[in-house]
Protein backbone atom coordinates (compact mmCIF):
# COMPACT_ATOMS: atom_id res chain seq x y z
CA UNK A 1 0.00 0.00 0.00
CA UNK A 2 2.86 2.42 0.75
CA UNK A 3 4.14 1.26 -2.45
CA UNK A 4 1.37 2.66 -4.16
CA UNK A 5 0.74 5.74 -2.32
CA UNK A 6 4.42 6.88 -3.28
CA UNK A 7 3.60 6.06 -7.16
CA UNK A 8 0.32 8.38 -6.44
CA UNK A 9 2.28 11.00 -5.34
CA UNK A 10 4.65 10.78 -7.85
CA UNK A 11 2.60 10.32 -10.77
CA UNK A 12 -0.10 12.99 -10.03
CA UNK A 13 0.01 15.20 -12.65
CA UNK A 14 -0.21 12.85 -15.16
CA UNK A 15 -2.58 10.68 -13.81
CA UNK A 16 -4.92 13.00 -12.26
CA UNK A 17 -7.01 14.07 -15.56
CA UNK A 18 -7.62 9.92 -16.68
CA UNK A 19 -8.49 9.59 -12.91
CA UNK A 20 -11.04 12.34 -13.02
CA UNK A 21 -12.98 10.83 -15.88
CA UNK A 22 -12.74 7.59 -14.48
CA UNK A 23 -14.36 8.94 -11.19
CA UNK A 24 -17.08 11.06 -13.60
CA UNK A 25 -17.58 7.77 -14.67
CA UNK A 26 -18.39 6.36 -11.87
CA UNK A 27 -20.45 8.51 -10.32
CA UNK A 28 -22.65 9.18 -13.77
CA UNK A 29 -23.27 5.15 -13.94
CA UNK A 30 -23.65 4.85 -10.37
CA UNK A 31 -20.39 1.83 -10.36
CA UNK A 32 -17.48 1.76 -8.65
CA UNK A 33 -14.60 -0.23 -10.59
CA UNK A 34 -13.75 -3.35 -9.04
CA UNK A 35 -10.23 -2.62 -8.96
CA UNK A 36 -11.17 0.58 -6.09
CA UNK A 37 -13.35 -1.97 -4.02
CA UNK A 38 -10.40 -4.60 -2.87
CA UNK A 39 -9.24 -4.06 0.61
CA UNK A 40 -6.65 -5.74 2.64
CA UNK A 41 -7.95 -6.84 6.02
CA UNK A 42 -5.34 -7.22 8.37
CA UNK A 43 -6.54 -8.06 12.42
CA UNK A 44 -5.82 -5.42 14.94
CA UNK A 45 -5.47 -6.42 18.63
CA UNK A 46 -8.52 -4.52 20.88
CA UNK A 47 -6.30 -5.60 24.20
CA UNK A 48 -6.29 -8.04 26.62
CA UNK A 49 -4.76 -11.90 25.59
CA UNK A 50 -3.45 -11.97 22.26
CA UNK A 51 -3.72 -15.78 22.33
CA UNK A 52 -7.69 -15.02 21.91
CA UNK A 53 -9.14 -14.57 18.62
CA UNK A 54 -12.22 -12.27 20.17
CA UNK A 55 -9.29 -9.71 21.20
CA UNK A 56 -9.17 -8.98 17.66
CA UNK A 57 -11.10 -6.63 15.46
CA UNK A 58 -10.73 -6.66 11.61
CA UNK A 59 -9.47 -3.41 9.49
CA UNK A 60 -10.26 -2.99 6.03
CA UNK A 61 -7.14 -1.37 4.63
CA UNK A 62 -9.59 0.37 1.50
CA UNK A 63 -7.65 1.82 -2.02
CA UNK A 64 -6.14 5.45 -1.31
CA UNK A 65 -8.05 6.56 -5.01
CA UNK A 66 -11.32 5.60 -2.86
CA UNK A 67 -10.38 7.04 0.14
CA UNK A 68 -9.51 10.81 -2.32
CA UNK A 69 -12.77 9.71 -4.09
CA UNK A 70 -15.46 9.58 -1.08
CA UNK A 71 -13.58 12.76 0.50
CA UNK A 72 -14.56 14.78 -2.48
CA UNK A 73 -17.90 13.32 -2.51
CA UNK A 74 -18.57 14.00 1.15
CA UNK A 75 -17.25 17.55 0.76
CA UNK A 76 -20.00 17.86 -2.12
CA UNK A 77 -22.65 16.45 -0.52
CA UNK A 78 -22.01 18.18 2.74
CA UNK A 79 -21.71 21.58 0.74
CA UNK A 80 -25.29 20.85 -0.76
CA UNK A 81 -26.68 19.72 3.09
CA UNK A 82 -25.03 23.36 4.59
CA UNK A 83 -26.43 25.75 1.81
CA UNK A 84 -29.77 23.64 1.79
CA UNK A 85 -30.32 24.13 5.34
CA UNK A 86 -30.84 20.18 5.53
CA UNK A 87 -28.39 19.21 8.62
CA UNK A 88 -30.82 19.29 11.84
CA UNK A 89 -29.18 22.36 14.16
CA UNK A 90 -29.02 19.45 17.05
CA UNK A 91 -26.58 16.97 15.00
CA UNK A 92 -23.27 17.96 15.99
CA UNK A 93 -21.07 14.62 14.29
CA UNK A 94 -19.65 15.10 11.25
CA UNK A 95 -20.85 18.38 11.18
CA UNK A 96 -17.80 21.06 10.09
CA UNK A 97 -17.42 23.85 12.94
CA UNK A 98 -19.25 21.25 15.64
CA UNK A 99 -17.93 18.98 17.79
CA UNK A 100 -18.85 16.65 20.62
CA UNK A 101 -17.74 19.96 22.87
CA UNK A 102 -20.24 22.10 20.98
CA UNK A 103 -23.12 18.98 21.45
CA UNK A 104 -21.90 18.92 24.94
CA UNK A 105 -22.34 22.77 25.67
CA UNK A 106 -25.90 22.76 23.67
CA UNK A 107 -26.76 20.02 25.94
CA UNK A 108 -25.92 22.15 29.16
CA UNK A 109 -27.83 24.90 28.03
CA UNK A 110 -30.99 22.83 27.49
CA UNK A 111 -30.14 21.17 31.37
CA UNK A 112 -30.13 24.79 32.67
CA UNK A 113 -33.43 26.15 30.48
CA UNK A 114 -35.58 23.35 31.60
CA UNK A 115 -34.42 23.57 34.70
CA UNK A 116 -35.04 27.39 35.24
CA UNK A 117 -38.79 26.43 33.57
CA UNK A 118 -39.13 24.30 36.46
CA UNK A 119 -39.89 21.15 34.68
CA UNK A 120 -38.32 17.89 34.90
CA UNK A 121 -35.24 16.37 32.69
CA UNK A 122 -33.87 13.22 32.01
CA UNK A 123 -30.44 12.40 30.63
CA UNK A 124 -28.84 9.34 29.94
CA UNK A 125 -24.98 8.93 28.82
CA UNK A 126 -23.68 5.88 27.41
CA UNK A 127 -19.85 5.50 27.28
CA UNK A 128 -18.45 4.03 24.17
CA UNK A 129 -14.82 4.36 24.74
CA UNK A 130 -13.90 0.92 25.08
CA UNK A 131 -15.57 0.08 21.27
CA UNK A 132 -12.88 2.70 19.63
CA UNK A 133 -9.48 2.78 18.11
CA UNK A 134 -7.11 3.60 21.32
Amino acid sequence: MEYLQNFLINTKDSIATPLKLILRKSLDEGKIPDLFKLAYVTPIHKGGSKLKPEQYRPVSLTSHVMKIFERVVKRNIMKHLIEQNLINPGQHGFVPGRSTKTQLLQHYCDIFETLSEGTRIDTIFLDFARHLIK
